[in-house]
């Protein structure tokens, strides 16, 4: 007959010292996935909440934590993803315990319970309340949008939405710079692999510089060289004024804003006077800002 044997600590199970190593616990881990999916979720939550707009991050290469805001998207996907599987074997491993919470605590059989209608009530309440656009709810999301707003700053903005997917040749023709002229600027500023079919975004991951930073290069060198010969592009006058707002470039040609104004409605084109010559040209269908320039001082 084998003796017992009797674990030293009185208060320790027998099973316990029978079996020093227990066997994978798939709880625990669907339970730290299910953790870590969730603050991985939260955190690039509140990242992407914050973030600019995606045509300002894209162009100026914004980041957060050494975090591009496309990298940060794919965390968010991704996580999600984990999240969701990792979530799924969570409850098929803990089953019996979820159903548990649909039974009668009297019965033990599966009836009403008021957990149900306090649940449907908050879901339903939340839901309602972000639709009809009732506070606090209406005055968190109007936060958001001033919050991304706030971004948008004059010197952030690329010249058209999404430049960044231009080709240097397409965004060259748009801006009303020579080809030519703009790979000679680039080339002798040390930016590399700069070609015409390219696209800015990747001409800027090269060369790891913001898109933004090689337009104004491109951009801004052109036009010193135009001031220097007074010609702007293609011989033209009105050299730089791409650059200026409709303000700016009326105060400058001591033009009064509301004449250029009506001259510029007059020919049905839509601005601001904040917007540059070169965004109101290119939001117009216009090649280049020189015909705004014609129009504005009435030639």
């Amino acid at each position: 007959m084998k003796t017992p044997i009797t674990p030293k600590d009185p208060e320790q199970p027998i099973h316990t010292m029978q079996n020093p190593k227990s066997s994978f616990q798939w709880r625990a881990l669907t339970s730290v996935v299910v953790s870590m999916a969730f603050l991985a979720l939260a955190v690039s939550g509140i990242v992407l909440w914050a973030a600019p707009p995606g045509r300002i991050a894209n162009w100026t290469d914004w980041s957060m934590l050494g975090l591009r805001k496309s990298q940060w998207i794919d965390l968010h996907i991704w996580f999600s993803l984990l999240f969701v599987v990792a979530s799924i074997f969570h409850l098929i491993l803990n089953w019996r315990p979820l159903m548990s919470y649909f039974k009668n605590k009297a019965t033990r059989q599966f009836g009403w319970r008021r957990e149900w209608l306090a649940g449907v009530l908050l879901c339903g309440a939340l839901f309602a309340a972000v639709r009809l656009e009732l506070p606090p709810f209406s005055s968190f999301l109007v936060f958001t949008d001033t919050l991304r707003e706030s971004w948008d700053i004059q010197n952030d903005r690329p010249p058209i939405p999404h430049a960044e997917l231009l080709t240097l040749g397409e965004l060259a023709e748009k801006a009303g710079i020579e080809v030519t002229n703009a790979l000679s600027v680039l080339e002798s500023r040390g930016i590399r692999g700069a070609a015409p079919d390219l696209r800015m975004g990747e001409i800027a991951k090269q060369n790891r510089l913001p898109a933004q930073r090689i337009y104004e290069i491109m951009v801004g060198s052109t036009n010193h060289g135009e001031r220097r010969s007074g010609q702007g592009p293609g011989g033209q006058g009105g050299g730089g004024a791409g650059r200026k707002t409709l303000s700016e470039f009326c105060i400058e040609e001591g033009i009064d804003l509301k004449a250029a104004s009506a001259r510029l409605e007059a020919n049905g084109i839509k601005f601001t006077p904040r917007q540059t010559l070169r965004e109101i040209a290119v939001n117009n269908g216009y090649q280049r800002p020189n015909e705004l320039v014609r129009m504005i001082r009435g030639n």
